[in-house]
């Protein structure tokens, strides 16, 4: 009866186990997208000339071996700036800036998924002041930038002005999570923002 139980438990537990496993893989493998709103009003964003030719298509960054397929989000049901559809693309905020006019281009992706398997930028944090980052545009040009910053927040607080909304320069800041993962939230508890400036 001992032994009986025990299989009977075993089984119960490895069941369950199953269970939990693909419901994390699914979640891992079959990224539910942001579902977007209407775009907010942010202050101070460039006047721009930009025609869909000048729109971004592929951004690379050499120095952590970052080649991905630029999508274009908006603003996601919590007011946030959306999340790309799969973790090997980065985000490009498209009622922002188009890179390489005057003002703050924005582009987000992914540390990693819910089995912390590499996103793209998942080495993010390791690039440094000087570095260089392409955006290539539809018309085939590519854009060369230059890391002159590295900041991180508190997720709570990131300077949605200082992020969206210079118009100093042409610049492309680069956003994703970064430190310990928040269960309640189901979102990392910091923010890395890489900025950089146009360079040619």
């Amino acid at each position: 009866m001992k032994g009986y139980s025990l299989t009977f438990f075993v089984a119960i537990g490895m069941v369950l186990g199953i269970v939990v496993f693909v419901s994390t893989m699914t979640g891992a493998l079959w990224y539910t997208p942001d579902s977007e709103v209407p775009a907010p009003a942010l202050e101070g964003l460039a006047e721009q000339t930009a025609s869909a030719e000048d729109y971004p298509v592929r951004l690379k960054i050499p120095a952590i071996a970052v080649d991905a397929t630029v999508q274009y989000v908006g603003v996601n049901a919590k007011g946030n700036m959306a999340a790309p559809s799969n973790f090997t693309d980065v985000g490009w905020y498209k009622y922002g800036t188009v890179p390489g006019f005057v003002g703050s281009a924005v582009v987000t992706g992914h540390v990693d998924n819910a089995l912390a398997l590499p996103g793209v930028f998942k080495n993010l944090h390791a690039l440094k002041v000087g570095d260089e980052i392409y955006m290539e545009s539809k018309d085939g040009s590519e854009l060369r930038f230059r890391v002159a910053e590295i900041q991180t927040y508190p997720y709570t607080h990131v300077p949605l002005k200082t992020l969206f909304s210079r118009r100093d320069l042409p610049r492309l800041n680069l956003i994703t999570c970064k430190g310990a993962w928040l269960q309640s939230e189901r979102s990392y508890d910091e923010r890395l923002v890489v900025y950089a400036e146009l360079v040619s």
